[in-house]
């Protein structure tokens, strides 16, 4: 959705309908959250400056999120943002799984079923937006399907394997990469990750570090002890704030959100002849901006 047309209303529409699910109980609402604040803001300008502003790697995309929680987790949020396409606007829920909580945690197992009810609620809330025509990621699935048919080139033969559970995602960035050339895998988790390179290592990973079942680090590390794989190149992406020196070799990084160009420059430089994995690539940090 374009700026112009991202009123107050809509964004208004879009927290009740999170409210709604995340906080079923009557009067339940998030424990720091000035929900009246934010519900009696006369403008868009006014409104966005009850979220968290910040912007991708080259300054242009923006991101805007609110920490609405839920019933079991306080951090999940609410996300306005821009990601792949200039200019479009998508609503989506960050479950905030970032946590460094380890196997070895006498907690681990609880957080897990934690993160499973958290991933069900998202797409509860999502399919809800949707279905009344508020923006989503299905609209940026369509829209990257849609500049695929003009963004063509000719066949590179690379194979590139897509990690990703956010499905419309992976498979708007799928479109466009086959459109490119390049030959496309889809996994979305670690473990349909790890077999599909088991398979047929590719020539690049695209890896988001945020996964169920075995998260990007755990991905990253296995095949890197894998001589078959130790050299591929691997292109990481997060929304979270994530420790680089826990990334063993990883060959680029990419903050969400960001530019589709960045992305395809960002792989082509990696599938050039020559190029290494052995160098990290820290493309993320972005700057902040006010909302």
């Amino acid at each position: 959705m374009k700026f112009a047309q991202l009123n107050p209303g809509i964004v208004r529409r879009a927290i009740a309908l999170y409210l709604d699910h995340a906080w079923p109980e009557q009067g339940a609402r998030g424990p720091t959250l000035d929900l009246d604040k934010v519900l009696a803001a006369p403008g868009l300008k006014e409104l966005l400056e009850c979220f968290e502003a910040s912007c991708d790697m080259t300054g242009h995309l923006e991101r805007y999120t609110l920490r609405l929680g839920n019933l079991s987790y306080p951090f999940m949020k609410f996300v306005v943002q821009e990601h792949l396409i200039h200019g479009e606007y998508f609503f989506s829920v960050d479950t905030h799984d970032n946590l460094d909580i380890r196997p070895s945690h006498p907690d681990y197992s609880q957080w897990e079923s934690l993160k499973g009810r958290n991933r069900a609620l998202k797409a509860k809330i999502e399919a809800a937006w949707h279905a009344e025509g508020l923006p989503t990621n299905e609209d940026l699935y369509h829209l990257m399907a849609k500049l695929a048919q003009v963004e063509t080139e000719g066949s590179k033969q690379r194979r590139i394997l897509v990690v990703d559970d956010e499905a419309p995602i992976a498979l708007g960035i799928a479109e466009c990469l086959r459109a490119r050339g390049y030959v496309v895998e889809l996994a979305s988790d670690g473990r349909e990750a790890l077999d599909a390179i088991a398979r047929r290592p590719p020539d690049l990973v695209l890896l988001d570090f945020e996964m169920p079942e075995l998260d990007g680090e755990t991905v990253l590390s296995r095949m890197r002890a894998d001589a078959r794989t130790a050299n591929v190149p691997v292109l990481m992406a997060t929304a979270a704030e994530i420790d680089l020196t826990r990334l063993t070799r990883v060959s680029g990084f990419l903050r969400k959100p960001y530019p589709r160009q960045v992305l395809f420059e960002m792989i082509g430089r990696l599938m050039e002849p020559g190029s290494s994995d052995a160098d990290e690539v820290d493309d993320g940090n972005p700057g902040r901006r006010g909302g």
